[in-house]
């Protein structure tokens, strides 16, 4: 407008400004939205959705689906009974919709799984006990439940007696993120794509597997030249991962049914393990917001110790490992901020804060990994 004569009636309602205001508006739309996404979706560190997905295409890479969540049913059956692929179980309806399980694979009640015996109490005279691998009917998180959940069955059977999950059924994941994607991307340009077998390669091979969260690599864990390869893995909801999870990272590297496919170096020997959980209890006394209360807060503060477990467990690196730093360290200071930073927590007493009974760091030994033991919050 300001390059009109300044003779021109410019304003409102009038014929310069009509015919200009479309233009601006379009022109000024472009420059603060379009244009700026449109450098956004140039990097990978700022590009999101479909366009995250071409710069991981250009790594070799794709986002990962969402994973159902694994396990076995301790389940005692008459002999001779079959429960078939695909048969359904279910949690107990409380207040919230029963979750659906399906078995994995055929399983013939003929003779007991060696090493299972079901909990006192479970009549098992004439019977047989097996463990029957399941999997969640829906993909994500909500197949994770906790030991002795999955007890019923959708079409009832007169030849089972007993159903139960004696441990937890893990690894149920949402599709991958775009900040999870993101890292893998930066990580394959910042290694570079190689397939020599260095420690970064294997943490990129395991990480295309659905479900994976993090890798600890461990060389030549059984001594220099013997070609050995131990990976740790942990699953993306922060806990160890379950067998199944184990079993497709090996297979994927290891390529056992097909040789020409295998990822790792031919003398290479891989080991694929979850590492042992190591308990962490905590105490603290804290000053709350009025429109909170303790279990709400003590539950936050769960979620942030999950995220930092995480973390702290992945810190090793093979320098460390191969200078002979065989532990990590859960840093006291660092659970400190933790709870700073949980919602609902105006402050806590410094003095207050323990860790597994002292005011002090835990070391974690490779191989193992930190879990949330029992949590005690008081209000001061």
């Amino acid at each position: 407008m300001n390059n009109l004569p300044p003779e021109i009636d410019k304003s409102e309602a009038q014929l310069p400004w009509d015919f200009t205001r479309p233009a601006a508006i379009e022109k000024a739309e472009f420059v603060e939205f379009n244009l700026n996404e449109a450098i956004k979706a140039m990097f990978p560190h700022w590009a999101s959705g479909v366009w995250l997905d071409m710069h991981a295409q250009t790594q070799g890479l794709s986002r990962r689906p969402a994973r159902n969540a694994f396990g076995y049913l301790l389940v005692v059956a008459r002999q001779g009974t079959v429960i078939p692929q695909n048969f359904q179980f279910a949690t107990v309806s409380n207040l919230t919709p029963s979750i659906l399980f399906q078995s994995t694979d055929d399983v013939t009640f003929d003779a007991d799984t060696p090493d299972v015996t079901p909990p006192p109490g479970v009549i098992i005279s004439g019977m047989v006990v097996k463990l029957v691998p399941v999997e969640s009917v829906v993909a994500g998180t909500v197949g994770n439940v906790p030991p002795d959940s999955v007890k019923l069955m959708l079409t009832p059977d007169t030849n089972v007696s007993y159903i139960s999950n004696q441990e937890s059924i893990t690894g149920g994941t949402p599709a991958e993120s775009d900040d999870d994607l993101r890292e893998r991307v930066l990580e394959a340009i910042r290694y570079g794509i190689s397939y020599a077998g260095r420690d970064a390669d294997y943490v990129r091979w395991a990480k295309e597997i659905a479900g994976v969260g993090s890798v600890v690599v461990d060389p030549e864990w059984m001594g220099p030249g013997t070609g050995t390869v131990r990976l740790f893995i942990v699953d993306s909801n922060g806990v160890p991962a379950n067998i199944e999870i184990l079993e497709e990272v090996f297979d994927y590297i290891i390529r056992p049914d097909d040789r020409m496919e295998r990822l790792a170096p031919i003398n290479a020997i891989l080991t694929v393990a979850a590492p042992e959980p190591v308990e962490i209890t905590i105490t603290a006394s804290v000053l709350i917001t009025a429109d909170t209360d303790i279990p709400t807060v003590t539950e936050a503060f769960k979620l942030n110790l999950d995220k930092y477990w995480l973390s702290a467990a992945t810190e090793f690196s093979s320098q460390q490992i191969q200078a002979g730093y065989g532990t990590n360290t859960v840093r006291y200071v660092f659970i400190g901020a933790a709870l700073a930073d949980t919602a609902g927590v105006i402050d806590y007493d410094h003095m207050s804060l323990t860790v597994n009974g002292a005011a002090d760091n835990i070391n974690i030994p490779i191989g193992f990994f930190p879990v949330t033991g029992e949590v005690t919050l008081s209000v001061y």
